[in-house]
């Protein structure tokens, strides 16, 4: 089974954003991105990857990272994949940033903390929705355990720490196999922060 997996949700400088073709269970080509300037890559990434690999057929399933995450990585990065998707006529599926990490550490109890604005956090526990919160009014005393780009952002934590800052292409391989999968739309956990004007919007064009 051949797979091309994507994971656009990276925000911060360190490589977590990754591009990787799977086949079967060996990833036989892949990139991995810093978060900013990240979405300017993932097509001209994509075309390369295929002909790196010799791949000229379209895969059995395309996958992705929905989120939470980088606003415009997960835009990019999951309009292509549901660009490649449609024009492959392949199946495409979502997972949680949390999900795949989980996946990726074979731990279903890890909570994931991930990067998010104004000295919050993202929280994707194993239970419940996924959150934002404060770091210094966070509760983490329930965890089994924490992983994620954030982690250090949260002090005072006796939970174990796990040293996964993000997951591998096959732990986003494996969230989508093993029935953790969502339909393909960005996690956007925070409201839109664009409004309309306060006069309304402009009539349609004749």
């Amino acid at each position: 089974m051949k797979t091309l997996v994507f994971n656009g949700a990276g925000a911060g400088a360190g490589h977590t954003n990754l591009i990787a073709l799977i086949d079967g269970e060996n990833v036989v080509a892949q990139r991995l991105m810093a978060g900013r300037g990240a979405s300017e890559q993932f097509a001209p990434l994509v075309r390369d990857l295929l002909h790196e690999a010799g791949w000229a057929g379209a895969p059995d399933l395309v996958a992705a990272v929905v989120g939470p995450g980088s606003f415009t990585g997960l835009r990019a990065s999951l309009s292509l994949a549901a660009g490649l998707s449609a024009g492959w006529g392949c199946p495409v599926v979502g997972v949680t940033l949390g999900a795949a990490i989980r996946a990726t550490l074979g731990r279903p109890d890890v909570t994931c903390v991930s990067v998010a604005r104004r000295g919050r956090v993202f929280v994707d526990s194993p239970e419940g929705a996924v959150i934002a919160v404060q770091t210094d009014v966070l509760d983490a005393s329930c965890w089994k355990a924490a992983a994620g780009d954030a982690v250090a952002e949260v002090s005072g934590l006796s939970c174990e720490v796990l040293d996964c800052v993000a997951p591998t292409a096959l732990g986003i391989l494996h969230a989508a196999r093993d029935g953790r999968s969502r339909p393909l739309m960005p996690l956007y956990v925070d409201p839109p922060e664009a409004k309309p004007p306060a006069a309304g919007l402009r009539p349609a064009p004749l």
